[in-house]
């Protein structure tokens, strides 16, 4: 009879966790002839099981008609709540090729599709759904995959806008050793855990979603998300990844550079550092500026800046830095067919000496300054100081002490009447380039001068380069933070 029987593979109600084989029958009905190699097989089976099980976390083997376990995805949010982002393109970047200011998701989008890297942050939209089963997340962290590296190297774009909570807000911070979820508002991120006293547990049917803020300020990471949690009292660990691929952020870069920025209006051209650095609150606020609950940890860590009053983000303050520079001419990324990077270039150029190293006045950077001015603009003289209305002398403190200048901030935009984008790509630019200095010296003697404006003129070239072709400087209290509005 039994080698009349067809031969049928069936395998029910089995579950393979980690490398143990629990339940379930195999049955492989087998004709007379072939009975010795019963138990040949079954051994094959249960090892071809045993091994593909040892590759998952976790594997459920349902019978015909069972339901799965929960839906979880990861991926890059463009429209994060937090209203900030900034990103690191790996190419020279011009305001003109920006999207029009519509808001920070649009711009985090045309980043990442440039071939970008989040820095600072990296926003995530976590999607969570039940099954009908009892579902409960205990943990969420992010798991670094591979060694840490310097902060990428490129272009800048900088968007500030306002944050909105609609989901639920967590961070992790993979400077931390241990990177675990921690409650977030709609941009800070405290130092409290989120899962400490609590699960987040899922419907049937329903998603939430969580908002994961990734904080990366030191190093570079590529990093995976995981999360602990269990499905009718069985613990589980999801693995969640972008694609096939780990998710990955930029560090900080802590050497000033090349920037472009908004705070919400019109694209422009920036010289500074710290962009991408985000803040942290102790304790969190919402909306409607209420203490959240659980935000707030007794010690918090330094180093870092923190929200000082409701709904306003505070940087750290930047003392008059003492560092000599590195180099006579500070490392910069200049489009020479972009007017606002030839500007930056010449400010910080310019404004950039040191006495101790042989520098004797300011006619000592027309070298380093001349492939930026017309040829009549070199020889009369121009262009040889941002830092000083005077700009053929010095400081007299700067000489007695043998000290260096820095540029510390420097932003280039259209000057008023002069907004429409055509107007950064004509024949003639104008720009308005306020500039922030600080004089310093190894004897410890440091000052930071008023700030100086300077309106600047470029003529493009026949090759379609930009040169400064006129100055005109006015002294400032501080520099101009707000780009006016570019129109098609």
């Amino acid at each position: 009879m039994d080698g009349q029987r067809d031969t049928r593979n069936e395998i029910s109600g089995s579950t393979v966790h980690g490398d143990v084989f629990m339940g379930g029958t195999v049955s492989v009905p087998l004709g007379p002839r072939r009975r010795r190699l019963r138990g040949r097989l079954l051994v094959a089976v249960v090892c071809v099981l045993l091994l593909a099980g040892a590759g998952t976390t976790y594997w459920v083997l349902h019978a015909p008609g069972g339901g799965g376990g929960p839906e979880l995805s990861a991926r890059y949010d463009p429209e994060h709540d937090d209203g900030s982002t900034t990103a690191v393109v790996p190419r020279a970047v011009r305001p003109t090729d920006l999207p029009p200011v519509t808001g920070c998701g649009a711009a985090r989008a045309w980043s990442h599709a440039q071939g970008g890297t989040d820095v600072g942050a990296s926003p995530l939209s976590i999607s969570l759904v039940g099954n009908g089963h009892t579902v409960a997340i205990e943990q969420v962290r992010a798991t670094v995959v591979g060694a840490p590296r310097d902060p990428l190297p490129g272009t800048i774009v900088n968007c500030s806008g306002q944050g909105e909570g609609k989901k639920i807000d967590m961070g992790v911070d993979l400077d931390s050793p241990n990177p675990v979820a921690l409650i977030a508002a709609a941009g800070p991120v405290s130092f409290a855990p989120y899962f400490t006293d609590k699960y987040l547990y899922l419907e049937q049917g329903k998603p939430e979603i969580v908002s994961l803020a990734v904080l990366a300020a030191l190093h570079s990471y590529d990093y995976v998300v995981t999360v602990e949690g269990s499905v009718d009292g069985k613990h589980r660990t999801w693995t969640l990844k972008d694609g096939d691929r780990p998710f990955h952020v930029s560090g900080v870069r802590q050497e000033r550079g090349t920037v472009v920025t908004t705070l919400g209006r019109g694209w422009e051209t920036d010289y500074g550092k710290g962009f991408g650095e985000r803040v942290r609150c102790n304790p969190c606020e919402d909306q409607d500026y209420q203490p959240i609950p659980g935000t707030a940890v007794a010690v918090a860590p330094t180093g870092y800046s923190f929200v000082s009053r409701p709904g306003a983000d505070s940087t750290k303050p930047e003392p008059p830095s003492t560092e000599r520079p590195a180099a006579q001419t500070p490392p910069l990324t200049v489009d020479p067919r972009d007017a606002e990077s030839v500007a930056i270039a010449w400010a910080v150029t310019s404004g950039t000496f040191d006495a101790s190293r042989g520098d004797t006045g300011p006619t000592a950077v027309l070298g380093r300054v001349r492939s930026y001015l017309t040829r009549e603009l070199a020889d009369a003289g121009g262009g040889l100081n941002a830092c000083s209305l005077e700009g053929v002398v010095w400081p007299d403190e700067v000489t007695a002490h043998r000290g260096w200048s820095v540029v510390m901030r420097a932003t280039a935009s259209p000057t008023e009447g002069h907004t429409r984008a055509s107007d950064l790509t004509g024949d003639v630019v104008e720009l308005e380039v306020p500039i922030t200095c600080a004089f310093a010296a190894e004897d410890g003697w440091s000052r930071m001068p008023m700030g100086i404006t300077a309106d600047v003129r470029l003529q493009r070239q026949p090759d379609g380069t930009y040169l400064i072709s006129a100055l005109d400087k006015e002294q400032s209290s501080v520099p101009a933070l707000v780009a006016p509005t570019l129109q098609p």
